[in-house]
């Protein structure tokens, strides 16, 4: 019972705590800023601290143009219950255009938990109006991922020219510097998916280099492993394992998942360096197959699919050695999802092959 008494009167120590760290914001009556306030706390609490607090003030904020921009702080660095939170006191607020914010966010966060698929919140999108600056830009933003998640990669560069001039033009710090990640994020898939792979990691290491968001680096240490894929294994994994890493640093279970069943398994598989790697994932357990020369395993699992993805008629075209089945691929990756990067898998096996015979 004392322990209990103790956890508790430590809590509330903490909450207090923190109140008082955020109380000398709202002394004087002016509410400053979302993005000073994080500038500050940063300087004076550290930055995990720091974000930690501005979370707290982003609820406890009582301006509109801070209940707006505090929903991209939030969704930023990954606080989704917080969010809810905000994104209700903005759909409910007696401003229109915070009203307008909160149900774009509604969507964007709903999406983000994967409670919408992307025809639903695409529809919701159209029916919103979007006059300002800023709801362009989460609008163009989510049609971007729309076309992530149909791997539609060839659709990207229809957006950024747009995204480019727009973001350049949010007047909001905050804002600035969060839609700027977000465009940084694009700007590497999409430069590593045309196979460029050289400023696709320009992007990628600024974005580990100025992310705060522990979401952010999972993500991009996760892309980068991949990118790394042809160029050299220890580059690849220690990606890999970096994202692992921050993933379980940060209890991010589907990042943990993610990585574990298939971005490890998939670079090990493809340098041959299978030991004690596995997967439940079955189309990567038939690549563990593959590298280890198992190509029967390969073939009855990837049998018992209905649909093969390029991915997979790959494997199955290096199992068999079918130069008909390694060529299908790699026009599918070429032509159904703009892949130049991933094409090389194919490619570089018909290569191989013509080079044996």
């Amino acid at each position: 019972m004392k322990d209990i008494q103790r956890k508790e009167k430590s809590c509330n120590c903490q909450q207090d705590n923190k109140l008082n760290n955020l109380d000398r914001f709202f002394a004087n009556g002016e509410e400053p800023a979302v993005f000073h306030v994080f500038q500050s706390l940063t300087e004076t609490a550290g930055i995990r601290n720091a974000i930690d607090l501005t979370k707290d003030f982003c609820l406890m904020a009582s301006s509109h143009q801070n209940r707006r921009t505090g929903m991209e702080f939030l969704y930023s660095y990954g606080f989704l219950e917080e969010l809810d939170k905000l994104i209700d006191i903005n759909r409910h607020s007696d401003n229109e255009l915070n009203r307008r914010w909160g149900e774009l966010y509604w969507i964007i966060n709903e999406r983000r938990k994967r409670n919408l698929n992307t025809k639903e919140y695409l529809k919701l999108l159209s029916g919103l109006e979007l006059g300002e600056l800023e709801l362009q830009c989460l609008s163009d933003f989510l049609k971007v991922y729309a076309h992530f998640e149909r791997k539609e990669y060839g659709m990207l560069g229809t957006y950024l020219d747009r995204l480019l001039l727009a973001v350049h033009e949010v007047q909001d710090p905050l804002l600035n510097e969060l839609f700027s990640v977000r465009l940084d994020e694009i700007m590497l898939t999409y430069h590593w998916k045309r196979n460029e792979m050289i400023i696709a990691r320009k992007y990628g290491y600024r974005i580990l280099n100025t992310t705060h968001s522990s979401r952010k680096k999972i993500d991009i240490h996760n892309t980068m492993a991949l990118g790394y894929l042809f160029d050299s294994y220890q580059q690849a994994i220690e990606h890999a394992r970096e994202a692992k890493r921050i993933a379980l640093q940060t209890e991010d279970l589907t990042a943990i998942q993610g990585v574990n069943n298939f971005t490890i398994p998939f670079i090990s598989a493809y340098h041959g360096v299978t030991e004690g790697i596995e997967t439940p994932v079955e189309s990567e357990t038939a690549h563990l197959a593959l590298a280890r020369g198992d190509y029967e395993t390969c073939v009855r699992i990837l049998a018992g699919f209905e649909q093969l993805s390029p991915f997979q008629q790959y494997y199955l075209g290096k199992a068999l050695q079918d130069k008909n089945l390694l060529e299908v691929a790699y026009r599918r990756f070429i032509h159904e999802r703009s892949d130049y990067f991933f094409a090389r898998l194919p490619l570089l096996e018909i290569q191989r092959t013509k080079a044996l015979s």
